[in-house]
């Protein structure tokens, strides 16, 4: 076997040790680095604009064709379209189960099916847009802006902003820099009304002028025999006095013309009214948001950056400032840090423990187990492609209280041998013999627990897979060195401690009375089994009892120094007065002395700063979305709360949410209902009878609809009879209308490498309120010399009525959205339970073909949950065969699986008992329970299947084998909890749940393991395994022969 080479020669022993350090150093220098995992962008937006169109407009011509061509690929899992006024939103969910590959295949396909369906939109629409970077997690956020007191253009900010961008893309291992807030520049040709109707023209006539006189078309080449050269129009458009310049109309008879400059003033500025704008610390600034390359270390890059960072400011122009509002790095390395702290602390505990239970050369031992296992797994996550981030992390944590087990029973059992006189190859070679069975099966059974979070699909398998890998991974490398270099070790080691004077340090500890009683313990259970198993079975039945007090919980919260705040005003909002409320926001923001930074961006979502964060707003005028900084991480919740009572008090005219960061997959709101119906109105009225059922709950704070109270707009109402004298059609109208409004474009200046395009409009306080849009001049048609132009107010009148609802479709039905915001630290599942019972007691009544679903946090969950149940029939099977294949008995196999139900009682209990919530991470802890209490299962069981008398029922053998087994299993139940005791006391929202489930779970198991298991075997017949039976035969004819 390869323990008794390595044992027998020592260089092939410091060799392969010397190894493993060398490999796992090079394969930990090559894995990635970041603060999370990557969520896998299964999920895209499309975008489409179509200015003036009611949401059932929207729906009708953009939304539904574009939803119908979509719904044809059979990898889209889900489609959820929202209508409103002038813009259609489809948000696309992949097949999660689809690799990355794949989903960037049925991207490319899918942006194929839009473009095929864009053709036939209605004239107005916009190209859609198609998204499918909503997931990107950037790792740093450059703010661009002035200096205090220093006023700079927004065209020299856009300037500056880009020039930054383009020398940010050239750092090594950068695969992007976006920018948010970014200027819109364009020159502005605002035209005086009166001087326009007087000429007799229209904006499109100003527009197609303009566009005309941008001679940008090449007039051929001049071929000759000697030389060709190439023929261009001089007169494009360089500057804006080149615009001015250009003549509108002309006067044949005087010789004359008029000029652009004559009826219009232009200008070079930001558009206007703008349709984003960034803020950083209250002044006006541009956003860059850095994203490395896939699989690269983010401290490493991050200090690459820092550098071209620092040389970039020393020659940037005077009165600029470039400032980093967010550095993954930071975060990284200190979440990392942490969890590397607590694993050092565990590791101390273990061997601490160990160096007390079973001396200071078994304790060595072990303490050099867990570094080679974690070098040598380092190796196996390199070639998955698993990089360090926190739930990787987690997971050696999770091994840390398992693969010790392996080391501690294979030491124990080669001292025991050595204590019974046997040479240290002889003690070594059965204690491999021995043990290889029960470690093989436990090994295999906790693989198999991993097993559905390993292969988990979604964003939670993107969440979770790496944790269970990393256990996986961990555990089979802890086998293999447990079979190999452990027993080499300590045959080597041990038989030392044989002949030196028994002392604690040198052997462990021995408490005689302790033992003592302890045997007696164990007499009492094998002589009254009913009694025995009863009692300690009654210890997880009575944490499945309470499993009904535990608050069920989706991904726990963080503690971090950040929160973000989302403001939505009314509909009707322009990007004016959504800056008005943020720059008094951003001033109480702050004012507040424990927030050390505040950066906004108004119109569009902000860069994402947080891995299960979405940048899906655009174009969105009432929209603002805050990033802030705080100077306490523990002190953030408690001003999360605090500032969302007092801008709810100050600020009614807006929506605003206060909220802080969560961990797991994406989850809009924490508590949704989701109706589903054929009409709107229906649903509106419905949707609005559970928003104030939810809004009577306590501790919810805002809810939404996503079909709510339309906005104001502006309708004209024409005379039929007038439009019809006049020859005037309505479309006509609207098309002048839009122009005169939004303008029209004609023509480009080209500065350097910018582009600026010419927008001809009407001067901005020609329209600022209804009366003046009376007076707009409608040209008549058929009137080609000397044309004549009504106002509008001679055709019509106009009214202030109700926009159409916004309209959602999810998979081609028609939804409303009800969602709910809480109070911060109070979970989902609490204020879900309250609204089913008011449900409950009194039920919203739903017409025919009306239906409504949970959603949010608990959907999210329940659809995890799915996914995880859905391998378990396929890893039960393999469990079932694992554990037959180790005893070879039926009735200990479902005496196995007993222990196994029992564990998750036990890691209920603890859980109640200290009143953690149960979610995912909860749940993570309790399969790792399950680890620790079936490998002690298992050798108590094979130690019984192997000892003659025990097998054949002798009692005093079973309590002499239990007596042997205890001190290894004591031994890795105390080094398990003292492994998890830091992460328990470390007070966080993440750790402390998992780490009780585990730690709490695994010291009740003792429990199981020595009052259970003995007496069920007794109860049970103390089964045998034939196998055994015949080796021992076949031993004993050849001994005769």
């Amino acid at each position: 076997m390869i323990a008794t080479s390595l044992y027998e020669n020592g260089r092939y022993l410091a060799l392969l040790i010397l190894s493993i350090i060398v490999v796992g150093v090079t394969s930990y220098n090559s894995l990635g680095r970041q603060e999370d995992p990557s969520i896998t962008p299964f999920v895209a937006s499309l975008q489409t604009f179509y200015p003036g169109a009611s949401p059932s407009r929207v729906e009708s011509l953009v939304t539904k064709p574009l939803e119908d061509a979509l719904r044809e690929h059979p990898d889209v899992k889900e489609l959820d379209a929202s209508s409103i006024n002038g813009v259609s939103t489809i948000v696309i969910e992949a097949d999660y189960y689809l690799s990355r590959a794949d989903i960037k295949r049925v991207w490319s396909e899918l942006r194929g099916k839009v473009d095929r369906v864009a053709a036939d939109l209605p004239e107005g629409a916009s190209k859609p847009v198609f998204d499918d970077d909503l997931f990107t997690t950037f790792v740093k956020i450059i703010a661009i802006s002035a200096d205090e007191g220093v006023d700079i253009s927004p065209s020299l900010l856009r300037r500056e902003a880009l020039r930054f961008a383009d020398a940010a893309r050239k750092v090594p291992q950068t695969r992007r820099v976006k920018h948010y807030g970014l200027p819109d520049e364009e020159i502005n040709v605002e035209i005086d009304g009166v001087a326009l109707s007087t000429l007799g023209l229209s904006i499109d006539d100003v527009a197609r002028t303009l566009s005309l006189a941008d001679a940008r078309t090449p007039a051929g080449k001049l071929t000759a025999p000697n030389n060709s050269l190439t023929i261009e129009v001089a007169g494009d458009f360089d500057s804006a006095q080149s615009v001015r310049e250009t003549f509108v109309k002309s006067d044949r008879e005087s010789l004359t013309g008029i000029r652009i400059s004559d009826i219009a003033s232009v200008t070079k500025a930001e558009a206007s009214p703008p349709s984003r704008l960034a803020l950083s610390n209250g002044r006006r600034s541009v956003f860059l948001a850095i994203e490395m390359k896939e699989g690269y270390q983010v401290d490493k890059y991050s200090a690459s950056f820092d550098e071209f960072l620092e040389d970039y400011r020393a020659n940037a122009a005077e009165g600029l400032t470039i400032e980093t509002t967010y550095d993954q790095s930071g975060y990284t390395e200190a979440r990392l840090a942490g969890v590397a702290q607590n694993i050092v602390a565990g590791i101390a505990i273990v061997v601490a423990v160990l160096f007390v239970t079973l001396g200071w050369r078994a304790a060595l031992i072990v303490a050099l187990s867990l570094p080679l296992c974690t070098l040598l797994s380092m190796l196996a996550l390199n070639y998955l492609d698993v990089p360090i981030h926190q739930l990787s992390m987690t997971g050696l944590v999770v091994a840390l209280g398992l693969l010790v087990d392996g080391s501690i029973v294979v030491t124990d059992e080669i001292r025991k041998h050595l204590l019974e006189g046997d040479e240290a190859l002889e003690a070594m070679e059965k204690a491999v013999k021995r043990m290889t069975v029960p470690l093989v099966s436990a090994t295999a059974t906790t693989v198999l627990a991993f097993t559905p979070m390993a292969i988990l699909q979604g964003p939670s398998g993107d969440f979770l897979g790496s944790l269970a890998t990393c256990v996986i991974v961990m555990l089979v490398m802890s086998l293999l060195l447990a079979l190999t270099v452990t027993p080499a070790l300590g045959g080597r080691l041990l038989p030392g401690a044989m002949s030196e004077k028994a002392t604690w340090w040198r052997s462990g500890i021995v408490l005689t009375k302790a033992r003592e009683v302890f045997a007696s313990s164990i007499d009492w259970s094998l002589k009254y089994p009913l009694a025995s198993v009863l009692l300690a079975a009654s210890i997880p039945v009575l944490g499945f009892a309470s499993v009904s007090t535990l608050t069920a919980q989706f991904f726990p919260g963080t503690d971090r120094d950040q929160l973000y705040l989302r403001v939505e005003m009314p509909k009707s909002a322009g990007i004016e007065s959504t800056l008005e409320v943020v720059r008094k926001l951003d001033e109480d923001l702050r004012a507040e002395p424990l927030i050390r930074r505040v950066d906004w961006s108004v119109g569009e979502s902000p860069p994402a700063f947080y891995y299960n964060l979405r940048s899906n707003k655009r174009n969105a005028p009432g929209w603002a979305e805050a990033m802030v900084l705080t100077r306490d991480e523990n002190k953030t919740n408690a001003l999360i709360r605090r500032l969302q009572d007092d801008f709810d008090r100050k600020y009614p005219q807006a929506q605003i949410l206060v909220l802080g960061i969560d961990q797991g997959p994406p989850v809009d709101a924490p508590l949704e209902v989701v109706l589903y119906g054929p009409n709107t109105h229906t649903l509106r009225v419905l949707g609005e009878q559970f928003r104030q059922r939810l809004q009577e709950l306590p501790d919810i704070t805002h809810t939404k609809l996503s079909i709510s109270p339309a906005a104001p707009k502006v309708e004209f109402q024409f005379d039929d009879e007038k439009l019809r004298r006049l020859g005037l059609e309505r479309s006509q109208i609207a098309a002048l209308v839009d122009g005169y409004l939004r303008g029209r474009f004609g023509g480009a200046v080209i500065e350097d490498t910018e582009q600026l395009r010419v927008r001809a409009k009407l001067e901005r306080e020609a329209w600022q309120n209804s009366d003046s849009l009376l007076s707009l001049q409608i040209p008549l048609p058929g009137q080609p010399g000397n044309p004549r132009f009504v106002p509008l107010s001679a055709i019509g009148d106009l009214k202030v009525v109700p926009d159409d609802a916004p309209i959602g479709r999810r998979d081609g039905e028609r939804i409303n959205q009800v969602q709910a915001f809480l109070t911060r630290g109070v979970l989902p599942e609490e204020a879900l339970k309250l609204l089913q019972k008011s449900l409950e007691e009194d039920p919203i009544p739903l017409p025919d073909g009306y239906r409504y679903s949970f959603g949010g946090d608990s959907g999210e969950r329940s659809e995890v949950v799915n996914d995880l149940i859905g391998p378990v029939g396929l890893v039960m099977s393999l469990l079932l065969a694992t554990i037959m294949l180790t005893f070879n008995s039926w009735r200990l196999t479902a005496l196995a699986f007993g222990v196994v139900v029992c564990a998750f009682g036990l890691s209920f209990l603890a859980l109640a008992l200290f009143r953690y919530p149960l979610g995912i991470m909860a749940l993570v802890g309790v399969v790792g329970s399950i680890g620790v209490a079936i490998n002690a299962c298992i050798i108590i069981l094979t130690s019984f299947q192997q000892s003659p008398s025990a097998s054949s029922g002798d009692r005093e053998a079973m309590r002499d084998e239990v007596l042997d087994s205890s001190r290894h299993i004591i031994s890795t139940t105390l080094t398990t909890f003292g492994g998890f005791l830091p992460l328990i006391l470390e007070g966080s929202q993440f750790w402390p749940p998992f780490a009780m489930a585990i730690a709490g779970g695994v010291l009740l198991s003792t429990i199981i393991s020595f009052y259970l298991v003995p007496p069920a075997y007794v109860l049970l017949g103390a089964p045998r395994d034939n196998r055994i039976e015949r080796a021992q035969l076949k031993a004993a004819r050849g001994a005769l022969a």
